[in-house]
């Protein structure tokens, strides 16, 4: 399992470490069932690295 403590820290999201405890085991669960699904993406998909939503042009 991921350590999502040191993903934080790293990330430098300054979670209080309550709320990551409280959270690290439903992240764990999605882990648990969604690594799994990855084996069925074929090798020649990218993945989506970033995703950001550009502003509408004003009217």
């Amino acid at each position: 399992m991921k350590n999502w403590k040191k993903i934080a820290d790293g990330q430098n999201l300054q979670i209080p470490e309550a709320d990551l405890e409280r959270v690290a085991p439903a992240l764990d669960e999605l882990e648990t069932r969604f690594r799994p699904l990855t084996k069925q993406i074929p090798d020649d998909v990218e993945p989506a690295i970033t995703f950001s939503i550009q502003p509408e042009p004003s009217e």
